[in-house]
């Protein structure tokens, strides 16, 4: 009789309890987080009694934001959510990854928020367009000189321009331009422009490679009345009429002419502003001198020369020999015009001046 009373009050408990788990009025809710790892939902699972209010309140993980709940059928936006109630309720917190310029990096780990569309970017979400590792103000994608020292000023690649001379050192093939010089510069920013003092004279002429030419001593060598030498006598060789002949031809003369103070003697002999390797023009390089002679002489006086006939002597001696009796000379009283070439006159002759040239 005991152990059945005792049985009788187990079964009653029991069936009590399982009324109570099914009680009508009593409901769930189950919830889900889309994508999985955006974010998570603050709620009381229940069960709840119909007619409870309860809070639902959707929290982002990092670089989301949320969206929506899809339980309903607008798509409720409302964040928390307050709901009553009266019904087992399913549904999903919606979350939105953010990445406005559309990188693949979320808008809390995006250091460069405005990335230009279809550009690779770093962990940082920036491409190098948005960088400027060397803080010189030319983003990476641009910058040509990427380790630029802090502070000093660089032009639209991203280098620098050292002498100044507005030809950036990426392209300055001589960056260090004298300041006197700086504003007579080719594109490689080298100081070689016609009419430029350069190395002991002027310039009066350039080669196709824009970087080597020739240049006129800025005074005659000698008293007047030099003679070319050497009359009667076949100088071999010394017949260069070209640019860029002349110093063969005043060795030529030298190798074979043993006179003393001869045209070419006084060139080679010459250390005129420091340098010892001019020589005596050929035919076409004392033509270019006459046709520059204005420039050369304006020049000239400004580094302490003097014009070409400042001593009244009108013509010039040049390295090319016509033949054992004769040489060219340059009249020079038509300077600056053109309009004569050199002419063939006795070696012997004593009343021409010489001007030196040397190569750069």
């Amino acid at each position: 009789m005991k152990h059945f009373f005792f049985s009788s009050l187990l079964c009653a408990f029991l069936a009590f309890s399982a009324c109570q788990d099914d009680t009508p009025g009593s409901f769930g809710i189950s919830v889900q987080i889309y994508p999985d790892s955006a974010g998570s939902v603050i709620f009381n699972e229940g069960p709840h009694i119909e007619g409870t209010e309860i809070i639902m309140t959707a929290v982002a993980n990092q670089n989301y934001v949320f969206s929506r709940w899809n339980h309903l059928i607008d798509g409720d936006t409302v964040n928390p959510l307050s709901v009553v109630m009266n019904s087992d309720l399913t549904t999903v917190a919606v979350f939105l990854y953010v990445d406005d310029d559309k990188d693949g990096v979320g808008i809390e780990e995006d250091d460069c928020l405005n990335t230009p569309s279809g550009e690779s970017v770093n962990a940082q979400g920036c491409s190098t367009s948005q960088l400027d590792g060397d803080n010189d103000g030319v983003s990476d994608a641009l910058d040509q000189c990427p380790s630029t020292p802090a502070g000093d000023e660089v032009d639209e690649t991203g280098c620098e321009d050292t002498d100044g001379d507005g030809v950036s050192n990426l392209i300055d093939v001589c960056p260090e331009t004298p300041e006197t010089e700086i504003g007579n510069v080719n594109d490689l920013g080298c100081h070689i422009f016609i009419g430029t003092y350069r190395e002991g004279g002027v310039v009066f002429y350039v080669d196709e490679t824009n970087e080597h030419g020739l240049v006129s001593d800025i005074q005659n060598l000698g008293e007047v009345g030099i003679k070319w030498g050497c009359y009667g006598t076949e100088v071999y060789h010394a017949d260069g009429t070209a640019m860029g002949t002349g110093a063969q031809n005043t060795l030529d003369i030298l190798a074979e002419c043993a006179e003393d103070s001869t045209a070419a003697y006084y060139t080679a002999n010459s250390v005129a502003q420091g340098y010892d390797d001019w020589f005596l023009p050929s035919y076409d390089e004392l033509d270019k001198m006459h046709c520059l002679s204005e420039v050369i002489d304006s020049v000239a006086a400004l580094n302490g020369g003097k014009d070409f006939i400042f001593d009244d002597h009108y013509g010039y001696w040049s390295s090319t020999q016509n033949e054992e009796n004769y040489a060219y000379f340059q009249d020079f009283t038509s300077g600056g015009s053109c309009t004569n070439s050199p002419e063939s006159y006795p070696k012997r002759y004593l009343y021409f001046s010489v001007r030196a040239a040397r190569a750069f």
